[in-house]
């Protein structure tokens, strides 16, 4: 959309601000992970070499990921088709309806019966995200092995072949 955009200070403000928002939720998004793994592997949580030297290895490896893949829209296909179906329409009304089952019986929780029609449109939700999860991940596997390969650019022995182009002007 920013590339459809007419060159003027309206295309620098967009591209300004998209900037500030890679470079400010970098950080955030890549955290958690980070510290999962550094509690993996025993690093101390305070400040230290050790998580420095993890976090650098971590941003290159995300780095030759990012330069490796030819296409890495149709990796993000793969897990959205995948991870985003079951967080979105399968787990929500089965977890639900695991925990209005389990509170039948104990003291301590507000007891929740479900009626037919409920568990009948939590199925249907399940049946239905689990049919389009599965629809999805086949199509963005199949986009994934028809997309053509090319070479990443760290491979490539000649640098004056490379082209470097800003989108469809």
């Amino acid at each position: 959309i920013v590339l459809a955009m007419s060159d003027g200070w309206q295309r620098i403000t967009v591209e300004i601000m998209l900037l500030l928002h890679l470079i400010t939720a970098y950080p955030i998004i890549t955290n958690p992970p980070a510290q999962f793994f550094e509690q993996m592997l025993n690093i101390p949580s305070d400040f230290n070499w050790q998580r420095c030297a993890f976090r650098t290895l971590s941003v290159a490896f995300l780095l030759f990921v990012a330069e490796t893949v030819p296409s890495f829209g149709a990796i993000l296909d793969l897990v959205g088709a995948s991870t985003v179906t079951l967080l979105t329409f399968v787990f929500p009304p089965y977890f639900y309806m695991k925990l209005a089952d389990a509170s039948i019986g104990r003291k301590e929780w507000v007891e929740r019966k479900l009626p037919l029609w409920e568990r009948i449109y939590c199925w249907g939700l399940i049946i239905l995200g689990i049919a389009g999860g599965v629809c999805a991940t086949v199509i963005a596997v199949n986009n994934i092995f028809s997309s053509s390969l090319s070479v990443p650019c760290y491979m490539m022995g000649d640098a004056t072949n490379v082209t470097i182009s800003a989108g469809g002007h």
